[in-house]
């Protein structure tokens, strides 16, 4: 009986140290536009107003023509899966990637996707704004929800633009505000996006799901 009760208790142990399965979901990643959203009044007698359909920011899955369609896992650790996102421009004031989703075992893993966002307007787009949606994470059947709040704080979402390592790079949730960073017309910009399960993190005593809201990235025709 003292056998079987230690056996019972070296198993939940165990159980502790590993995330069996635990799914990361960015429900989509898209652009708003924040031009072209008034009159501009010029001498009290005249209007002029600017034609957003010559304003086209887009995603895609290649660097030097718009595909729109699978967007492939660019990395991943040997302790996480990730499954291929879609890019969606069949509304061009509203592009999305949607489907960004990894499973991760163990700690100290990541997954990556790599895609573009290309100028195919009239005039030189400015990024504006990101926008991370909130981070919920939520217990699944027999998993304590306290453990998986102490878990959650070290699962993170980063995008970066560019490829060299010292290029822009925004994590996590909120508003980042920013400047001085345009896309000339006819230019295509490399965007990396991956999502990561911090060595340091906590661990839940079973299954959980975390969830990443959209992530929006504003574009105008002004920097100021």
């Amino acid at each position: 009986m003292d056998y079987k009760r230690a056996r019972r208790r070296y198993n939940k142990n165990s159980k502790i140290l590993i995330i069996v399965v635990l799914i990361v979901l960015v429900i989509g990643l898209s652009i708003g536009f924040s031009a072209f959203s008034k009159n501009i009044d010029i001498n009290s007698d005249a209007t002029v107003i600017p034609d957003s359909s010559g304003f086209r920011v887009l995603f895609s899955s290649k660097p030097d023509n718009v595909v729109d369609g699978p967007v492939n896992v660019l990395y991943h650790s040997e302790s996480a899966t990730g499954v291929k996102a879609t890019i969606d421009n069949s509304n061009p004031s509203h592009p999305q990637i949607t489907g960004l989703k990894a499973t991760f075992t163990e700690k100290n893993s990541e997954v990556e996707y790599r895609f573009y966002v290309t100028n195919q307007g009239k005039y030189t787009a400015y990024l504006k704004k990101i926008k991370f949606g909130d981070k919920k994470c939520t217990a699944k059947e027999g998993t304590s929800q306290a453990l998986v709040d102490e878990a959650c704080r070290g699962i993170h979402i980063h995008i970066r633009f560019g490829q060299d390592s010292s290029s822009d790079l925004y994590t996590i949730e909120g508003d980042k505000t920013v400047t001085n960073h345009p896309l000339e017309k006819g230019k295509f910009e490399y965007v990396l996006i991956w999502m990561s399960y911090y060595a340091n993190a906590k661990v839940a005593d079973g299954d959980f799901d975390v969830e990443f809201g959209d992530i929006t990235l504003t574009y105008s025709t002004t920097d100021s």
